[in-house]
């Protein structure tokens, strides 16, 4: 009998090399709202008047007399943190029953997805809040959309709220954040091409990093977080995060500070009792249902903690009446 050829050589199995996966990107949570470690689930920070902060004084001082006295106003704001967790059981015989190609998603897969899961949820929080004109000092409606690649200004409009927390709080925004079709639309848009790369500038892409440079900001991102609204084994219903087509522009420090405003904080409530933020912790084997399980969890509270420090330039895909909300 001779050899057999073709498919009765090999028996098709998973490919232990690649998987069909899926990695949810363009989280921005924390660069919008650092990550500021506190020892307490609850507590106050203070709050200080910027206004007596920027108030000019009388510093002459007759002679014979003690220099004048000045005084400073301090309230406090609340925070609360609250435990976010989830946690992934794999029964023993989907262990005993898995096929290479799965068993590196068993362990290392398994905490990806808790981390996924949970960043998508903080991501989606961060977005909700600082997608709302009621949390930012102000929101700017456009003349003209950017949707076409000579509609509209977005260099003016983006200058014009940028100036607007200048004129309230004295201090230049640092940071901008768009939506992800808020970048397309102004990547694509003639004004911004010849902002960022000049003029005849012969074409080309125009990158976060030059728009950075071109704006003179510490921080440009670009929302692009997706999250599915569909229930549990119905078909994915992709929805886009509340900043789609929206620009936000705000200032907050590269890291915590006590010297500088912020527009927003994640307080992360950690303690050696608590573990790591993120870390995963496996429970002991269930011998009642024969599961390995896994946990990660945080505790945290996010806070608009300086509105006035923000303001949102809103539905840039579409014409509406300029000016402020």
């Amino acid at each position: 009998m001779g050899l057999s050829t073709g498919r009765d050589l090999h028996v098709d199995t998973f490919l232990s090399e690649i998987a069909i996966n899926y990695r949810p990107e363009g989280f921005i949570a924390d660069m919008i709202a650092p990550i500021v470690p506190v020892g307490k689930e609850t507590n106050y920070y203070p709050v200080f008047n910027r206004g007596e902060t920027f108030a000019i004084e009388d510093t002459a001082r007759s002679r014979g007399t003690e220099a004048k006295r000045v005084t400073r106003s301090v309230s406090t704001a609340a925070y609360a943190c609250k435990n976010y967790a989830l946690a992934y059981d794999v029964p023993i015989e989907d262990r005993a029953n898995m096929d290479a190609a799965l068993q590196f998603e068993l362990d290392v897969g398994a905490t990806r997805y808790l981390e996924t899961k949970l960043y998508l949820d903080w991501d989606r929080r961060i977005t909700n809040l600082v997608g709302s004109a009621s949390n930012v000092s102000t929101g700017f409606l456009t003349g003209s959309s950017w949707v076409g690649p000579t509609n509209g200004d977005p260099i003016s409009v983006i200058w014009k709220a940028m100036e607007q927390v200048q004129s309230q709080t004295a201090q230049k925004p640092n940071s901008i954040c768009f939506g992800w079709q808020a970048w397309n639309y102004f990547r694509r848009n003639s004004n911004a091409r010849n902002f960022v790369l000049g003029l005849n500038n012969g074409g080309g892409a125009v990158t976060r990093q030059a728009t950075q440079n071109a704006f003179e900001v510490d921080r440009l991102i670009v929302a692009g977080g997706f999250y599915n609204t569909a229930n549990e084994n119905q078909t994915a219903s992709l929805s886009s995060n509340a900043l789609k087509d929206s620009v936000l522009v705000y200032f907050s420090p590269l890291a915590p500070s006590r010297e500088t405003p912020s527009f927003m904080y994640s307080f992360r409530w950690t303690a050696p009792e608590l573990g790591t933020p993120f870390a995963v912790i496996r429970h002991p084997y269930n011998t009642r249902t024969k599961v390995d399980g896994i946990e990660a969890q945080y505790y945290q509270d996010e806070k608009i903690t300086g509105s006035e420090y923000g303001a949102l330039i809103l539905g840039v895909g579409s014409a509406q009446a300029n000016g402020l909300t």
